[in-house]
Order: structure tokens, then sequence, then C-alpha cells
């Protein structure tokens, strides 16, 4: 981080401000399906007025980091970090809300995991998955599917070893909203707040029942 801080200092860039006070900067040249107009109402119009309280800015820029951990977004230190390279302002929507709720366990860590029913919904669906990939005839002896942190074996295992559109097949399609809640507790709580905030709340309380009632009843605090 400490690279990619010292070379935002010497970039230029153009700012904007969200909710007349968060900046939102522009470091890197944006695709030209991008309306910066249409990205900030967007923003505006989606995420809670807290968003101004767990949000110091959000840096959209080119750099390598985003390839090189194969991601889009990351948040650190209050900071929203977001790959330029994206298709439309609904791409950047999606990980601004995303990386949104990875502030928001920070802040309110306690009150969404105190209870454990999100860790606990998440542990049945990985043990569901380690069955039917047994059954399936991937060998599991070197996974452990009751880490709940980020581990970048299963992290492979999901991408690379059985795919995620296999993945999706092999889970009907219910198990998870997608295979990337699968790689952690963290991610399993992002994912169904991105959808939440922006996709489908019957398709969320059917597939994951705990996850939508603590969001639902989470956000209506903030």
């Amino acid at each position: 981080m400490n690279k990619l801080v010292k070379r935002l200092k010497e970039q230029q860039n153009v700012e904007y401000l969200l909710f007349n006070s968060i900046p939102l900067v522009i470091k890197d040249k944006l695709n030209n399906n991008v309306d910066i107009e249409e990205l900030i109402a967007s923003i505006e119009n989606t995420l809670p007025s807290s968003f101004k309280n767990l949000i110091n800015s959000i840096i959209i820029l080119d750099d390598p980091m985003f390839s090189e951990r194969n991601i889009n977004a990351l948040y650190h230190d209050k900071i929203l970090y977001i790959s330029n390279n994206q298709d439309d302002s609904n791409d950047i929507l999606d990980d601004i809300v995303h990386e949104y709720s990875h502030a928001l366990e920070e802040e309110y860590n306690e009150v969404i995991y105190s209870d454990n029913s999100i860790k606990n919904e998440f542990l049945m669906k990985r043990q569901v998955l380690e069955r039917t990939l047994r059954h399936h005839n991937f060998d599991m002896s070197q996974y452990d599917f009751k880490e709940i942190n980020y581990n970048e074996k299963l992290d492979n295992l999901f991408l690379n070893v059985v795919g995620y559109e296999k993945f999706q097949s092999l889970t009907n399609y219910g198990l998870f909203l997608n295979p990337y809640a699968a790689t952690s507790l963290r991610e399993y709580f992002a994912t169904g707040f991105e959808e939440y905030m922006l996709g489908d709340h019957k398709e969320l309380e059917t597939i994951s029942p705990k996850l939508y009632k603590k969001i639902n009843n989470f956000t209506q605090t903030l």
C-alpha cells in the first residue's frame, strides 16, 4: 500500500464530491461508457447517509495491484480503491457497494456477527458444498471448509479447480449467491449486502435467510 500511496501523491486527478463531503478522485481515464454524473447520482441514491461517516474518499485508478490480486476493488484504511478498468457506471457502482460493506463490517463487526447467525449459516453451506464436491470426485483432503477467513487454497479450488460455472451448476445455483461468496465469511456478508442494495431481495432471502434478516434489520438503523 505504501507504493500505491506514493504514486497517488504524484498523479494529477479530477475530483468530485459525494454527499457534498466525500472526494471521488479519478486518477486515471475511465471507459467512455462511464457517465460520472450518473455514477454519482447512483451512489448517493443507493448508499445510506452513514456512508460519509465511514469512508474518507473513493479513488478510481489504474494500478497493477488489481491484476496481481485478480480484483477490481479494495477497501483499506477508510478509502475505497476502485479499478478504472470497468465497462460502465454500473460496474463501478457494484464494486463501491461491495467494498463499502467491508467498511460497515469494520465499524459494526459486533452488531453483524456477535449472535453467530451468519457464521452458522455460512458454515452449514460450506458443509453442504464440501459433501457435494466429494460426491463429484473432487479431492477435499487438503482443504479446511471450517475456515471462515479468506483462504487462498479454497479460493483457488472454487475458481480454478472446480471453476465458477461448474460450481454454480453443482450447487443448483442456490447454495451461495455466487462462488465468491463461499470464499470467506466476510465475502459472504459483502456479497449479500451487495445483492440487498442492488439486486433481488427475494433471491437473497431464499438463498441466505439468516444473512437477509441480519442485513435487513441492520440497514434500517443506518
